[in-house]
């Protein structure tokens, strides 16, 4: 199962997520050395979460259709065309179009590498697979961008998204040499799971313990733009704002596999309350330092509550998804991340018209609440249902 998941998923994640996590930093820098106000930079975060709500269905759909792995195969392929086009954007509006062509490749890449994974493991180890599934990213992502500074230092913002481009061409090779192999699941069984129909017999869970979903992922997408933001806002440059940036991913990285055990052993909540109330706290913080010292530690907060939360949605989406039609279902789930994602950078805009720390301290009000919607609507004990692998 572990070789088998290294090939399929982790290997090729590996790869992808590096230039992922050199280009999500500088979205909102780009768009700011291109002349325009922060208002516009977050702009280009929301543009990255429009591309990411259809990105999570199309990876769901594609997933159930042609396989989990053939899935990952194209999506990929979509990514890296929006990494060329951020690349060479002679305008904001081309450069937005990118930013939403990458969204839309990584969301239907998630859900695919989702179902890859969910497809081979037993219900004991749902969690710390996706866990390391998050962990491989959070590895990506503490490493990416300390290239992209080195990158921005040598070459400018641009070369960010030409080395992500190429990472991701990259991790299609890897995937097409190695992750297709013992795909039994290239045909899919010749039934139909329409979203519409999954969404309807699922209503009650969406409706409840979705609303925590969207607010998490207004958190974590709000994290994206805020750091590099305040950092500049305070007088930091580029390179040190994606520094800070990166040991936020660091200390977010080294949490996911204890995250992990903790669910499988101990419960979901004992990864979600902790997180939801770092994140608000870090958001909180935030406006209130000045200088590197202080917005890395308020960086190290919202990393700490991040990395405590590694794979909690997955997760908990692996454990109310049906069998029949689980595709389609973790696609839907992760849309109302994805939903919250875009509301979350969108909110730090809204507030950045009034003054910058007002959309930081709504984001953290989310936080509070978000935590009460854990405590009410997680569910206790083990999954409804078991997985069974194909």
């Amino acid at each position: 199962m572990a070789r088998a998941l290294a090939a399929r998923v982790y290997v090729p994640t590996l790869v992808a997520e590096l230039g992922i996590g050199a280009m999500l930093p500088v979205l909102a820098l780009s768009v700011v050395g291109m002349g325009h106000t922060a208002v516009f930079g977050s702009l280009a975060v929301v543009a990255y979460q429009l591309g990411r709500m259809p990105g999570s269905a199309v990876g769901g759909g594609l997933a159930h259709r042609i396989g989990s792995a053939h899935a990952a195969l194209v999506t990929l392929g979509v990514l890296a065309l929006g990494s060329v086009i951020a690349a060479a954007a002679p305008t904001l509006a081309v450069f937005m179009a990118g930013a939403v062509l990458v969204g839309l490749g990584h969301a239907s890449y998630h859900v695919a590498r989702q179902d890859q994974i969910l497809g081979v493991v037993q219900p004991e180890f749902v969690a710390r697979s996706l866990t390391t599934l998050a962990g491989v990213w959070r590895i990506s992502n503490f490493a990416g961008p300390l290239i992209g500074a080195a990158l921005i230092a040598a070459f400018g913002l641009d070369a960010t998204y030409w080395f992500g481009a190429a990472c991701v061409v990259a991790a299609m090779i890897a995937l097409a040499a190695l992750g297709m192999r013992g795909d039994r699941r290239i045909v899919r069984p010749d039934h139909r799971a329409p979203m519409g129909q999954v969404a309807r017999e699922q209503r009650h869970v969406l409706s409840t313990l979705g609303l925590t979903v969207v607010a998490t992922g207004a958190l974590r997408q709000a994290r994206i733009a805020v750091i590099p933001l305040w950092a500049t806002h305070v007088g930091l440059s580029p390179e040190v704002a994606t520094l800070i940036f990166s040991i936020s991913a660091g200390i977010d990285m080294l949490l996911f596999y204890p995250a992990g055990l903790a669910m499988d052993r101990r419960g979901r909540l004992w990864t979600a309350i902790p997180s939801s109330l770092l994140l608000a706290a870090g958001f909180i913080a935030l406006p209130f330092t000045h200088g590197v010292a202080q917005v890395t530690a308020a960086a190290l907060i919202l990393g700490i509550g991040n990395g405590w939360g590694s794979a909690l949605i997955m997760t908990l989406g692996a454990d109310v998804a049906p069998a029949q039609g689980r595709a389609v279902f973790t696609g839907i789930w992760m849309i109302l991340q994805d939903v919250g994602g875009l509301l979350g950078p969108a909110l730090v805009s809204l507030g950045a018209l009034v003054a910058l720390p007002v959309g930081f301290f709504a984001v953290g009000g989310i936080g509070l609440a978000t935590t009460g919607g854990f405590l009410a609507w997680v569910p206790r004990g083990r999954p409804a249902h078991a997985h069974e692998s194909d």
